[in-house]
């Protein structure tokens, strides 16, 4: 047998090195300011994220780690001249919010809501005493800027809607109720 000696690898040179290194990193820095931040934080400053999606993925995580449920200055309870129980509501971009009426059987009560503009999801429904929110009667879902009507309810419970801001800015939702009900409020999730 013959020992043959293989040529040793070249290391690189520190010109090369730094160039690898710098080449490295700016590669690095493309990826996160165009898709990292827009799908972990919602900001895109390059706009690629929203071509790909990932702009309307970070806002909604953000919009959830900040928690659904409203604050207290994002929620204002008034009681109108006529007896009405007014909310106002400030969604934050893709924020969910939660107001109830709690009824008995058979009250009726009028019900009026908007948006300052644009249209929010939206699902009109009750829950009866004691569910455990698998339970519900769902009475209208879409998409809308506005709604009014009247509402009799068939059980003992809450009745009222859910309203998604699906939008990257905040909406102002004022709705009120009149009529037979215990309390008008949002519900803490």
């Amino acid at each position: 047998m013959t020992n043959v000696e293989t040529p040793a690898t070249p290391r690189p040179t520190a010109r090369k090195l730094r160039r690898a290194t710098l080449l490295a990193a700016g590669a690095a820095a493309i990826i996160l300011v165009t898709t990292v931040l827009p799908a972990e934080y919602g900001v895109d400053p390059t706009g690629i994220g929203g071509m790909l999606g990932l702009t309307k993925m970070g806002q909604t995580k953000q919009a959830a780690s900040a928690g659904g449920a409203a604050s207290d200055e994002a929620v204002q309870s008034t009681t109108l001249p006529d007896g009405s129980a007014q909310l106002r509501l400030t969604l934050r971009p893709y924020q969910g919010i939660e107001a109830k009426a709690s009824m008995k059987a058979g009250d009726a009560i009028s019900y009026r809501w908007s948006t300052d503009g644009p249209a929010v999801e939206f699902e009109f429904h009750g829950d009866p005493v004691g569910s455990d929110g698998t339970d519900y009667s769902s009475y209208e879902k879409d998409k809308a800027a506005s709604a009014d009507g009247d509402f009799r309810a068939d059980f003992d419970g809450v009745h009222g809607w859910y309203w998604k801001n699906a939008t990257n800015k905040p909406v102002v939702v004022t709705a009120s109720v009149k009529g037979e009900f215990e309390t008008f409020a949002v519900l803490e999730d």
